[in-house]
């Protein structure tokens, strides 16, 4: 009696691993000069519900992928770097892009505070880091609120 409840067992939990598996016979993708579709033979179940979103069941599911374009969106190139470092008293910034007019920095401790702040002079910046703790810095270079370069500053 115990062998067949056994066997039982045992044949119900090998049914009930493959119960949400489904098997398609074929399937594909197509393309053309109008765009591209993807196809499945064989499917068994496919339904649809729309409401306040859309729900999709089955193996495939439809996406609609979109490029985005904006014609005023502009792109800063800043030639930039750091030294010493690691630091021990100070970083120099170093900027070699003249053009880029009104820069500032920001120096953020490991947690995300605030260390020092200022504005860039010319072309070389001496940032001050004496009174800070030996760790790990995050030096962000940004103009009109927008990070153009950030830099990771050891101190020891």
């Amino acid at each position: 009696m115990k062998k067949t409840t056994l066997v039982a067992m045992y044949l119900l939990a090998a049914a009930s691993i493959y119960s949400q598996e489904t098997i398609p016979i074929s399937g594909g993708d197509a393309s053309g000069n109008g765009g591209s579709s993807s196809y499945t033979i064989g499917q068994l179940l496919y339904t649809t519900h729309s409401g306040g979103g859309t729900l999709t069941q089955g193996i495939q599911q439809s996406i609609e992928l979109y490029t985005l374009t904006n014609p005023n969106l502009t792109t800063v190139n800043l030639t930039a770097g750091i030294y010493p470092n690691p630091a021990s008293d100070y970083v120099v910034l170093a900027i070699s892009d003249g053009s880029l007019i009104d820069l500032n920095f920001v120096l953020y401790d490991i947690l995300g505070r605030t260390v020092a702040q200022g504005q860039t002079k010319q072309d070389k910046t001496q940032i001050n880091m004496q009174g800070l703790e030996m760790g790990t810095y995050v030096l962000k270079i940004n103009q009109a609120r927008r990070t153009l370069k950030s830099f990771k500053i050891i101190k020891n």
